[in-house]
């Protein structure tokens, strides 16, 4: 994997408006730019910080949506009644989902905290094919390495998401392969033409171009990414719509197909819809949400990052 791929290819995330938690998200250290999209935490915020609005105003919560982005996350979830975190790795989702609105009663200390590998990512640490992990979320140890007992005991340590981020990245560092490899460099260079194509070049094309078979692009797609390149490919390109969506530039379903190379209208929706539970035009009046800061390119900041 490569740093450089990181401009080409940046997911929406509609992380919802829920005032009554907090979002945060930072890059990692250098040497892991190239596997990693960002750590991220979110949480209840402190009961006296919550904003429950008022009887003229009343609050109103817009759910997060989850939705496919070709990464996959290391989750790390703090339990403020037990006093203990759980670990979790997801894998890709192929569908998406709306999560639901936190309860009233979540204790303000509990926080998950989060990897985002970038598409490939992953694969460089735990070295297991991600179609195992797919639409899946499983306990960490079954999948991570032996060292998992000396981050559990530093990560036990933490007080603030800085220090979380801290021991994350001297955590990983030692572990990512530095080393280039055929298969590397090969993953590489597909993302690169599926990113700056937008996801619309077909299989055939994107294996005749590294010079192996569409059964050898699959096979590597399914251990280095966790979905078909087919999907992964749709996955981009739905992202390629949606940035338009937030940026403005249109809401209008047949100026989006021409742009994006659908067929027409009809299958503009149905791809959309697929990805995003909704229509565009539905994105279009959601897209005032709070988004991710490393992937939101409007030029104003979205009010997810606390100081």
């Amino acid at each position: 994997m490569d740093p450089s791929l990181h401009p080409l290819f940046r997911p929406i995330q509609m992380n919802g408006a829920d005032l009554n938690t907090y979002y945060i998200e930072q890059t990692p250290s250098v040497p892991l730019l190239a596997y990693i999209a960002c750590y991220w935490e979110s949480g209840s915020l402190p009961y006296s910080e919550k904003n429950q609005g008022t009887a003229d105003q009343p609050y109103m919560f817009m759910p997060a949506r989850v939705l496919p982005d070709g990464c996959t996350d290391m989750l790390i979830t703090y339990d403020p009644i037990r006093l203990v975190h759980s670990y979790a790795y997801c894998g890709n989702y192929t569908h998406p989902f709306v999560v639901p609105e936190s309860a009233n009663v979540s204790a303000s200390s509990e926080y998950t905290f989060g990897v985002r590998f970038f598409p490939g990512g992953a694969y460089v640490f735990h070295g297991l094919p991600l179609e195992e992990f797919t639409d899946r979320r499983i306990p960490l140890e079954e999948c991570w390495p032996a060292k998992l007992n000396g981050l559990q005991e530093r990560m036990a340590e933490t007080s603030c998401f800085e220090e979380r981020v801290q021991v994350m990245n001297s955590y990983l560092s030692p572990l990512s392969v530095q080393a280039h490899t055929y298969e590397s460099d090969m993953m590489k260079n597909v993302l690169h033409r599926v990113f700056v194509d937008g996801g619309r070049m077909s299989v055939s094309e994107l294996a005749m171009r590294e010079v192996i078979s569409e059964r050898q692009l699959h096979r590597k797609f399914a251990e280095w990414i966790g979905i078909s390149p087919k999907r992964f490919s749709e996955v981009v390109r739905f992202h390629r719509v949606l940035d338009s969506i937030h940026q403005g530039h249109t809401a209008d379903g047949v100026e989006l197909a021409l742009i994006h190379g659908f067929y027409d209208q009809a299958h503009l929706i149905r791809q959309f819809r697929k990805f995003y539970g909704d229509t565009p035009l539905t994105a279009a009046k959601e897209h005032h949400q709070m988004l991710s800061d490393l992937y939101n390119k409007s030029a104003a900041q979205s009010v997810i990052l606390n100081s």
